[in-house]
């Protein structure tokens, strides 16, 4: 087998503190020659134009493709946007908060070259938002032990997404993402569907913590910050099932395999919770009328989160 052609995708967007060097270590990738594709989701501050500053007079190995979208598209339009743009067998993604070790795409072809995957992931060495190492047990997502599909269908948190790279089929075949979803958790998921998962056990890029669209900065703010948050989680989390339930019927499984089944419990769960946080009167209680276990279930374990909330709260105002 030969190497795969290779597109490096960066999405970006307000990253303008990080954004030079995430753009850099893009530029310094060795070994291999890439398509860089380079989108910024019509960033409110001057991201795209510090894009434009760093790859300027740039005269090395790479193509360089630009692209600031004329309106924000959120994370799965622009990723749709650069699938469009790009023309790699390989995407490799990257953000605009985090940093790729030079020899990063270079082990990915190699990967690809060798196993018969369609998507990958690597370990990360992770750092604050100041470069600082942050020390901790970062491999506890589910591809770093298994990728069994069933334990993908509940799981939240397949790798990190700033370490993955997937095949064009794995996106193209099963067609593009719920405009609400996170692209790891959907092509992880259907990459486990394939049995087709691979993991680089090494440290391949520099994961920024605390910053980027899933951060939780500002998440104990205040209980209307907590309130907020929990919301958006579970709407997210709606998106992924509903996402994941489409791409199981796709792939082939029948309504009563026990990957949908797992999969219609994930996304009554994720209802349930987004109702409990909802403004609108009496939401909640029409669906916990049709589902009393998992409401209790959703209802207690969120509870059980406000109180822990709020014992913070207390302790950070004496």
């Amino acid at each position: 087998m030969s190497l795969p052609s290779l597109s490096y995708i960066l999405l970006t967007y307000n990253q303008r503190d990080t954004v030079r060097a995430a753009v850099e270590s893009a530029l310094g990738q060795t070994g291999v020659q890439l398509e860089i594709v380079i989108s910024d989701d019509h960033s409110k501050d001057d991201t795209f134009d510090v894009i434009q500053q760093t790859v300027a007079g740039y005269d090395g190995p790479h193509q360089i493709i630009l692209n600031r979208n004329p309106q924000n598209l959120g994370l799965a339009g622009n990723l749709d946007k650069v699938h469009q743009l790009s023309s790699g067998d390989v995407l490799i993604a990257a953000a605009g908060d985090d940093k790729s070790y030079p020899h990063r795409s270079e082990r990915i072809a190699q990967a690809f070259e060798r196993e018969d995957c369609l998507l990958l992931c690597s370990y990360a060495d992770v750092i604050d938002p100041d470069d600082k190492p942050v020390h901790g047990n970062f491999r506890t997502a589910l591809f770093y032990n298994t990728w069994d599909a069933a334990r993908a269908a509940r799981s939240k948190a397949l790798y990190i997404g700033a370490t993955g790279a997937w095949h064009r089929s794995l996106y193209e075949d099963f067609g593009a993402l719920d405009p609400e979803a996170y692209e790891d958790l959907v092509l992880g998921f259907r990459a486990a569907l394939e049995n087709r998962v691979t993991v680089i056990k090494e440290e391949l890029v520099q994961y920024r913590l605390g910053t980027g669209l899933t951060s939780s900065d500002g998440y104990h703010a205040d209980i209307a910050a907590f309130q907020a948050r929990r919301k958006k989680g579970f709407t997210a989390t709606r998106a992924i099932m509903r996402q994941r339930k489409l791409d199981a019927r796709h792939f082939g499984l029948p309504d009563e395999h026990r990957i949908l089944r797992i999969l219609q419990r994930e996304q009554v769960k994720a209802d349930l919770g987004t109702a409990l946080y909802s403004d609108e009167a009496g939401a909640f209680l029409a669906m916990a009328l049709r589902h009393p276990f998992l409401a209790f279930y959703i209802w207690k374990s969120e509870r059980r989160r406000a109180r822990k909330m709020m014992r913070k709260l207390t302790m950070q105002h004496g």
